[in-house]
């Protein structure tokens, strides 16, 4: 796959952000296209500084080409962990998760793991008197950040998910909210960090990154929803920094 090189990368497999005409240099982003563990078994250790990804929920979820099989839901998350935890150098890991799933979250999730809550201002309904209000996204930290305890910083976030009712918002059946992503991104990580997303989708953790001028890798299996990933992204790096810090 392409480098973080700040230079457009060759081949079909993976892409690299060039530099921003103009005063500020463009955030590099690097996307692959290809099945995540076989890529992150090839990255350094320590070579990002978070992680922060939607990966498949395992509940037979209709997605483009993946199957979303639970039987193999278990493996696929172990082997993720198991990796984050491998790449991430003093920083966050941030996973969301199904709430079917969370009376085995202990034994898929490292010790001490906190929960933050996605919280939704709008709420699809489903058959049940307790509508599903907030997204589980469970997450920890690797080694020692250096990030400051802020009074402010909340575990939650209310994200716009009204736009995402859709999979015509943006061609992905179910997109995070971008603006809970950009939270998650300012409260755990610094300008220039690299955040890492194996299971891109749409690429909303991409934009998010290039907006509050991060880098970015991220890997997608899926052909349809990388090349939605790259449009997006491509276009964002378009766009002037959102903050700088």
């Amino acid at each position: 796959s392409a480098a973080l090189s700040g230079r457009r990368a060759p081949g079909p497999r993976g892409r690299s952000g060039g530099w921003r005409a103009g005063a500020r240099p463009m955030p590099e982003y690097t996307l692959h296209l290809g099945d995540c563990l076989t890529f992150m078994r090839g990255m350094a250790a320590g070579s990002v500084n978070a992680v922060v990804t939607d990966p498949p929920y395992g509940i037979d979820f209709e997605y483009g080409k993946y199957n979303d099989d639970p039987a193999q839901y278990e493996k696929l998350i172990s082997s993720f962990v198991l990796e984050a935890n491998r790449l991430t150098k003093d920083g966050f890991v941030f996973v969301w998760q199904a709430m079917k799933h969370c009376s085995r979250w202990h034994s898929w999730f490292p010790e001490g793991y906190r929960i933050f809550a996605g919280v939704k201002n709008f709420t699809q309904f489903r058959p049940t008197p307790i509508q599903y209000s907030w997204d589980p996204v469970i997450f920890w930290k690797v080694g020692k950040s250096e990030k400051k305890p802020i009074a402010g910083n909340r575990d939650y976030h209310m994200g716009n998910t009204a736009r995402y009712i859709s999979k015509k918002s943006n061609g992905h059946p179910c997109p995070r909210p971008l603006n809970t992503v950009e939270y998650i991104i300012q409260l755990t990580t610094e300008s220039k960090d690299i955040v890492f997303d194996p299971f891109m989708g749409s690429g909303t953790t991409g934009v998010a990154c290039l907006k509050l001028g991060r880098r970015f890798i991220g890997c997608e299996i899926d052909p349809g929803y990388y090349a939605i990933a790259e449009k997006r992204i491509r276009e964002a790096a378009q766009q002037p920094l959102l903050f700088s810090a």
